[in-house]
């Protein structure tokens, strides 16, 4: 009787093995597409920003995950020629990645975000920056409150304080000292009680102690940052995947939400014109 049924059952069963169909593949079985290599200036990694963002787009598929290397806007001639890169990210106005576009080695560039510049103060803000609507009206206001200026020594922000500083409503006290840049300009205005610009990003990183960053709302304060495919990149599909996920509504919506740590007060981050996505 055992060996009945053993001969019924594989009489049964291999047919049924062989007419079976074969597994599905199931997703899990899908290997994940290898990162993308992103050179990005340092504030597109700050606090998770990149990854963040894009991290909705991973997980559905997509777009395949990046991998960041972080390098100053003058760095990344330097590192595209010794190592290999997909995707480059960096400030609009700045020279190096513009020239390499130009030699064709960058391609399919857009603008898809942009970060603040910031006037930074005492912490008290005796002037009452904080609200103002643009820079014009914060330097009024310190103005008003008896406090020094100082230029912030960068060419292009200089650029942007001198005209406004040359007006009937400019502080009595104007700071405009050679080699002010950066860290220097804001610890000099800190000696001083006074007011000057930097960028959000690095006065977050820096954060010096008794100084605040007040955020306005004024385009000529934003600083527009260009994505660009790498040329010699054999992954130019995924690249332009990626770029247009930086440039959908849903992800430039999800901008104006991003703080940095340990800055609640301040937006980090602001969508790309729409005609320039």
């Amino acid at each position: 009787m055992q060996a009945l049924t053993s001969l019924v059952l594989r009489g049964l069963l291999v047919p049924f093995l062989a007419t079976a169909p074969a597994r599905a593949v199931c997703a899990e079985d899908t290997p994940p597409p290898p990162p993308l290599r992103a050179l990005v200036v340092t504030i597109v990694a700050q606090d998770g920003f990149l990854d963040g963002l894009l991290a909705a787009a991973v997980r559905a598929g997509r777009i395949p995950p990046l991998e960041l290397s972080t390098a100053h806007v003058r760095e990344i001639p330097r590192r595209l020629a010794a190592e290999d890169f997909d995707l480059v990210i960096a400030h609009d106005h700045a020279g190096p990645p513009r020239r390499l576009a130009e030699r064709g080695l960058l391609a399919d560039g857009r603008v898809v975000f942009a970060n603040p510049l910031a006037v930074i103060g005492p912490a008290d803000d005796p002037a009452g920056v904080a609200g103002a609507p643009s820079l014009a009206t914060a330097m009024a206001r310190v103005a008003d409150a008896g406090r020094c200026w100082v230029i912030e020594q960068q060419p292009r922000l200089a650029a942007l304080q001198r005209p406004l500083l040359a007006g009937p409503a400019a502080p009595a006290c104007i700071v405009d000292q050679a080699g002010a840049r950066g860290a220097a300009a804001v610890s000099l205005a800190h000696a001083r009680g006074g007011y000057s610009v930097w960028g959000l990003h690095p006065f977050d990183r820096a954060r010096p102690a008794g100084q605040r960053a007040f955020v306005i709302d004024e385009a000529r304060l934003l600083s527009p940052l260009r994505a660009w495919r790498v040329t010699a990149s054999a992954r130019g599909e995924a690249v332009m995947a990626v770029l247009a996920e930086l440039g959908a509504p849903a992800t430039q919506a999800r901008l104006a939400d991003f703080r940095l740590e340990g800055d609640a007060d301040n937006q980090a981050w602001w969508p790309a014109p729409a005609s320039d996505r």
